[in-house]
């Protein structure tokens, strides 16, 4: 087997997966918590239940919509931005799941009045859990885009452009006459 440099194709296509799982996740949660709504009367707490739904929807949402912006940008050029927020989202997920084992504790663990929501609590969990857990995989993408960056010869920057300090400094030299 031999090693191949990573390519941005490569990472779109894996920055891909993440967005097809993620809007597979955002599906699944979204009916769960319709049923959580249709079901309210049988939990003891539907409310805790929903605000850890309403909690987790808009994030994988958000980050969905980075994942897009990401690839539509990485084709024109590769930029430490997008390694940095593709490491943030990895290191934001495993910090989120310590929210999965409190709701575990909180709602599942523990004797139910209608042990008939048990599976459907365990269902939303296990979900929220294994996105979190798919979303590591972003800091693959970032080791990926790190690789191509390093190898990959930036662009001279344009002699024309000028700095902040430079730009000010000429503008305010005294005239000569």
């Amino acid at each position: 087997m031999t090693y191949t440099e990573p390519t941005t194709a490569d990472v779109i296509e894996q920055l891909g997966a993440r967005k097809v799982d993620a809007l597979n996740t955002l599906e699944m949660l979204r009916a769960q918590r319709a049923r959580v709504v249709e079901d309210a009367a049988k939990f003891e707490n539907p409310q805790a239940v929903l605000e850890y739904l309403d909690f987790f929807i808009p994030s994988i949402d958000e980050v969905v919509v980075e994942c897009d912006r990401i690839v539509e940008e990485l084709p024109r050029r590769v930029t430490r931005a997008h390694i940095d927020m593709l490491r943030q989202i990895a290191a934001n997920c495993r910090t989120e799941q310590r929210r999965c084992l409190v709701f575990r504790d909180k709602c599942i663990n523990r004797p139910l009045p209608h042990e008939s929501m048990r599976p459907l609590l365990n269902d939303i969990s296990v979900t929220t859990r294994d996105q979190l857990t798919a979303f590591f995989d972003l800091n693959n993408a970032a080791a990926r885009l790190e690789r191509i960056i390093n190898t990959t010869p930036q662009p001279e920057p344009d002699a024309r452009v000028m700095g902040r300090r430079q730009l000010f400094s000429n503008l305010l030299k005294p005239y000569k006459r």
